[in-house]
């Protein structure tokens, strides 16, 4: 498969290529026009990135002769243009081309899926901002980065119709959204339990004072398929579970959390959040017909973080986090937090520039039966370097209950709810400027991940994962 990936991936490459010459061929052709003409571009580049990635087992070492351990390189291409179509339609193109060595995670962009090489379309959308004479109010629909600050909600690329308003204290944005497929080559269709599931989102952030800020955010999740469609993936295998009616709400405060060029001493953010609605439990009998349990959900979640800024130049900080989300399941109900599906759980938590995993770069675990401490010290210019250390404790909240990993496999003993810990350490220099032809980025993200006993005796001691980051754009 990473031959032909491989090969294609240089075929893709020559084609973007002569897309982003002629692309730019036409920009320039069309600024030294007196009459502006549309359709216009506005931007074209490409950035191009190479990783070195290092990953121990994901097993533990509890599959003796069975290891994934793993060193790898990988190449990463992702073209974008951006055009002006007339005065009031944008649109925006942007493609990725990935080719790697070996099988590598790349859940610190797509959610947590193993390839070695794959295209895909990113993000195809067109806007229209021609509803009022708001500047920063229009309607936009395709594919979209759906995005909000922590990551814990929403940070995916899917197909959606959203309203969006951008004012100094207020922003809203609310639509419809379906994930139809990942639009990459390597994936032939979604996971059962992300087929046929239509969403409807919302969310609001006021500047209520300067600098501070409330949240609300709202999302709930429908699947319009029957059991015959389930019943005909179970060859497949099935998922514990799939989503029936889902809603989920948030509430959060603070005092621009996430904006790395912030000078306040003292910053805070306080998050709470509920689960409620119905899924079913899928299992197969001997004769091969599909058994559904249905469960009532109930479930909650909180995050609390607290940071001061010890030195103002170079910007120095000390942060702790805590972190909860509820567990407990039972036949007919479950009262166990979980995420909307969309996450990816990375964000700028630490006050620098670095996005950085939540729950830790080696161990990345779903923010479900979950509680954990974080603490964290960050020093960083703001713009053009940021150095960040972190320390991750955690627990089951139920230890009957278990909790998924991207990066881990092995389940539990059922005799500790001790999952562990782990430090990480993210370094970045942001030194390219896009013109210079000898500028980059360089990022290093680093994690070990040492198990609890909650993964039992035979676990290994430790797992790493490291990944060195160069990037270009052109």
């Amino acid at each position: 498969m990473a031959t032909n990936g491989t090969t294609g991936m240089a075929g893709l490459m020559m084609v973007l290529g002569c897309l982003g010459t002629t692309a730019s061929w036409a920009q320039e052709t069309r600024d030294s026009e007196t009459d502006v003409s549309y359709p216009r571009l506005l931007d074209y580049n490409t950035r191009a990135k190479l990783s070195l990635i290092s990953e121990g087992d994901r097993r533990l070492g509890t599959t003796p002769g069975s290891s994934t351990k793993s060193d790898e390189v990988a190449l990463d291409l992702k073209p974008e243009w951006v055009w002006q179509l007339s005065q009031h339609w944008r649109s925006k193109l942007r493609l990725q081309a990935f080719g790697a060595t070996g099988q590598v995670d790349v859940s610190d962009e797509i959610g947590g899926t193993e390839t070695d090489a794959f295209f895909a379309l990113r993000e195809f959308w067109f806007d229209y901002n021609g509803l009022t004479d708001y500047p920063g109010e229009s309607i936009r629909f395709g594919r979209e980065r759906l995005k909000e600050d922590t990551g814990m909600w929403w940070d995916d690329d899917i197909t959606l119709t959203r309203w969006i308003f951008d004012t100094t204290l207020l922003d809203a944005t609310a639509g419809i959204a379906n994930k139809v497929s990942e639009a990459r080559t390597d994936v032939s269709e979604l996971p059962v339990e992300e087929q046929d599931i239509a969403r409807a989102f919302g969310q609001t952030r006021w500047q209520w004072h300067k600098d501070h800020y409330l949240t609300f955010l709202v999302t709930h999740a429908e699947r319009y398929s029957n059991d015959r469609d389930l019943a005909a993936e179970a060859d497949n295998g099935l998922p514990g579970r799939v989503t029936d009616s889902l809603t989920w709400a948030s509430a959060r405060a603070d005092n621009a959390y996430f904006d790395w060029h912030s000078h306040s001493r003292l910053q805070y953010l306080a998050s709470v959040a509920a689960v409620t609605g119905d899924q079913s439990r899928l299992t197969t009998t001997e004769t091969g017909l599909l058994s559904r349990q249905e469960q009532d959900v109930s479930g909650w979640a909180a995050d609390i973080g607290l940071r001061a800024q010890l030195v103002d130049s170079p910007r120095w900080t000390a942060g702790v986090h805590g972190a909860i989300a509820s567990g407990g399941d039972s036949a007919d109900e479950s009262d166990a937090f979980r995420q909307t599906g969309l996450e990816s759980n990375r964000s700028r938590y630490t006050g620098t520039r670095s996005q950085v995993a939540r729950f830790g770069e080696a161990f990345q675990p779903e923010w479900s039966n979950l509680k954990t401490i974080t603490a964290y010290t960050a020093l960083t210019n703001r713009n053009d370097w940021a150095a960040n250390l972190m320390y991750h404790r955690y627990w089951l909240e139920d230890q009957a209950g278990t909790v998924t990993s991207d990066l881990i496999e092995p389940g539990f003993t059922g005799t500790s709810d001790d999952l562990g810990e782990s430090v990480d350490l993210v370094l970045g220099y942001y030194g390219d400027d896009g013109a210079a032809w000898n500028t980059f980025d360089v990022r290093l993200r680093g994690g070990v991940f040492f198990p609890g006993d909650a993964y039992g005796p035979d676990a290994d001691d430790a797992r790493h994962r490291v990944v060195l980051d160069v990037a270009k754009r052109f």
